[in-house]
């Protein structure tokens, strides 16, 4: 492993078990964060990206088996550690910020007793040094009045209040990485800029590295270092996000960019991308995107493509085999 690189996954699979047999949802990818990046990962609903990063923390429950070949973590291979030696980690080494913060935060607890959880668990500290870290982590944050929300319920919170402490939660143990699930998702406009204006401060202060789940291609733009497409449980491009937004290679990759709106444009029609992704109990032969694919050709409906080293970026087409570099 790279020293740059904190952490590194090896073909990844999740699979589930069904009636019909084992259902393949995540198949074989492979990729690296380093140290201090932000990297994104997008695509539709049901591409995988969100079981990527519940992989990744070992929440993965019964039917569902998540293997890979290494996922290594500030130099551990983490793959085939135990639930109790996960559980070590989770909040400690790496942290998860999920999608809808008032299902994740407890509603019979105060969120002063849930923050302190944390710092009990993982620090072994006693009320009141879990108190006062707890209210220094609200205000690290930029939480009003940390004292006052200390006491409070999730439900008397807004939605950007409960988001910004589940980001203090998660950052409670200063983590070497932070995984957020679509954060800002059922946010309004105003606040969704506040919390990335702190996830972007909080990269810089605490050298965090940060895996961003979105579908919101503005925030990739903004806040992403590189950038992983996902389609149907595959990884079909990764690149840095400039030469991802300046020159996409996949063609699901170009449609989703050609599908946002850009400032200052003048689009009469949104442009959409034809089909839907397929069922993961029923996907198509050959290259997963090719039903969707204007340059689908009989190899492409056969065969499945590899992903392929191209200008310094990976890609899983058949149009740039003989590019490799």
């Amino acid at each position: 492993m790279k020293d740059n690189v904190l952490l590194s996954v090896k073909n990844l699979s999740v699979k589930f078990k069904t009636l019909d047999g084992m259902n393949t949802i995540i198949e074989g990818n492979s990729f690296d964060v380093k140290k201090g990046e932000v990297l994104c990962m997008v695509g539709e609903s049901g591409c995988g990206k969100s079981l990527t990063s519940l992989a990744i923390m070992g929440l993965i429950e019964k039917p569902g088996i998540a293997k890979a070949d290494e996922i290594m973590l500030d130099g551990e291979d983490i793959s085939g550690y135990s639930e109790e030696a996960l559980r070590k980690l989770r909040g400690n080494k790496m942290s998860m910020i999920f999608q809808e913060p008032l299902t994740s935060l407890n509603p019979l607890f105060t969120i002063g007793n849930q923050m302190d959880e944390v710092f009990r668990l993982h620090r072994k500290m006693d009320r009141a040094e879990c108190r006062k870290n707890s209210i220094e982590m609200l205000r690290f944050v930029g939480i009003p009045a940390p004292e006052s929300v200390y006491k409070r319920y999730p439900v008397a919170l807004s939605g950007g209040m409960r988001q910004r402490v589940m980001i203090a939660m998660a950052l409670s143990c200063r983590p070497k990485l932070l995984i957020a699930d679509e954060p800002t998702t059922a946010l309004d406009v105003t606040i969704q800029r506040q919390i990335l204006n702190l996830m972007q401060s909080l990269r810089k202060e605490l050298d965090t590295s940060i895996i961003l789940i979105t579908h919101d291609l503005s925030v990739v733009a903004e806040m992403a270092d590189r950038v992983i497409v996902m389609y149907a449980g595959q990884i079909v491009e990764q690149a840095d996000v400039r030469d991802l937004f300046k020159k996409p290679l996949h063609p699901y990759t170009e449609g989703l960019i050609n599908s946002t709106i850009r400032l200052g444009e003048k689009c009469e029609r949104l442009k959409t991308i034809p089909g839907t992704v397929p069922n993961n109990e029923n996907m198509p032969k050959g290259c997963r995107f090719h039903p969707r694919c204007p340059f689908a050709t009989d190899r492409c409906r056969n065969e499945q493509p590899q992903l392929i080293n191209v200008e310094g970026r990976e890609v899983r087409c058949f149009r740039y085999e003989g590019s490799e570099n």
